[in-house]
């Protein structure tokens, strides 16, 4: 399998800035496999399973975007690549009509979960086997305990210089790039990307604090109130510093989480009620649990609330 992408003719918004025009794109980055413990992936049925709720929920609040002018960013593990189900998933998506890129260079950013401290690793065990004894699957436990003393922070630089230049190919004339970050079972509220594209560049970060949290087996939905900055946020970069990987991690500095991003960069927050979380039964590995601390009172109005998310 290529590497996969499709791409309407037109792919830059245009904006005055600073007395001349200016191009600008819009990536919705969603990282699908590659992220945090066991290697970043737990076998052909979880992924299937992920593949559903990115299908029923993340890609229905994108299709129904009032502002459809952005591209789909989806990174995944090199396995990836040759994976029948990928190839399923781009077809589904060339039917919607919608822009995507597919890069297969891991994860874009640090992960946190690979830390050099031993804290952390004691953490992440624990993690580990709180997992497998909740799920009763201890066939990869070896496998995954060993994957947290890799660091695999350490080639960042060089996945990123691989998936940038992928993307340069298609996206050189760009200006100003907006990279929004979307993990692949959340959901944007249908004017969230009129909102983030409504502002003008600059150097700096779009963020949420308030949205919502979705129990799609219990068919609940509720306010959440995170106490840190949320992994719903856009980076915007110009054309320079987005292209080069030296130049990207210099921009991120010392970033090693989404709670980072009002600390590290020059932040706009946005409207409130914008995002939602999804959560459903622990055992299919959706990290958000529903009985979070940050969950809020019940919304009693949920069908109008969810049919604003395109669900």
């Amino acid at each position: 399998m290529w590497r996969q992408f499709w791409l309407a003719p037109i792919k830059c918004g245009i904006v005055f800035y600073m007395g001349r025009q200016q191009n600008i794109i819009h990536f919705c980055y969603i990282p699908f496999t590659g992220v945090g413990l066991y290697g970043g992936y737990r076998g052909d049925e979880w992924y299937r399973y992920r593949i559903q709720l990115f299908k029923d929920f993340t890609l229905k609040s994108l299709l129904n975007q009032s502002q459809k002018n952005f591209v789909l960013w989806i990174s995944f593990r090199p396995e990836e690549e040759n994976n029948s189900l990928t190839a399923e998933l781009a077809n589904w998506l060339k039917e919607k009509e919608l822009n995507y890129i597919f890069t297969f260079n891991g994860l874009m950013y640090w992960d946190d979960k690979f830390s050099k401290g031993i804290l952390q690793k004691v953490k992440n065990c624990g993690r580990i086997v709180r997992g497998c004894w909740r799920n009763k699957t201890w066939n990869n436990f070896f496998s995954s305990i060993k994957e947290i003393y890799i660091d695999k922070n350490s080639t960042l630089k060089m996945r990123l210089s691989e998936s940038l230049g992928f993307l340069k190919k298609y996206f050189s004339e760009a200006d100003w790039i907006y990279v929004t970050r979307l993990d692949s079972d959340d959901m944007f509220h249908q004017s969230a990307f009129e909102e983030i594209q409504a502002v003008l560049p600059f150097l700096g970060a779009l963020t949420y604090h308030r949205g919502f949290v979705y129990n799609k087996d219990t068919d609940e939905i509720a306010e959440y109130h995170p106490k840190t900055n949320p992994p719903f946020h856009t980076i915007i970069f110009d054309n320079k510093t987005f292209f080069n990987a030296k130049n990207y991690l210099a921009y991120f500095k010392d970033f090693k989480s989404h709670e980072d991003i009002s600390r590290i960069f020059t932040s706009i927050q946005l409207s409130d009620w914008r995002y939602c979380v999804l959560t459903d039964n622990s055992k299919h590995h959706i990290s958000t649990i529903w009985n979070h601390p940050f969950k809020g009172e019940k919304v009693i109005n949920k069908r109008y609330i969810l049919s604003e998310f395109g669900i």
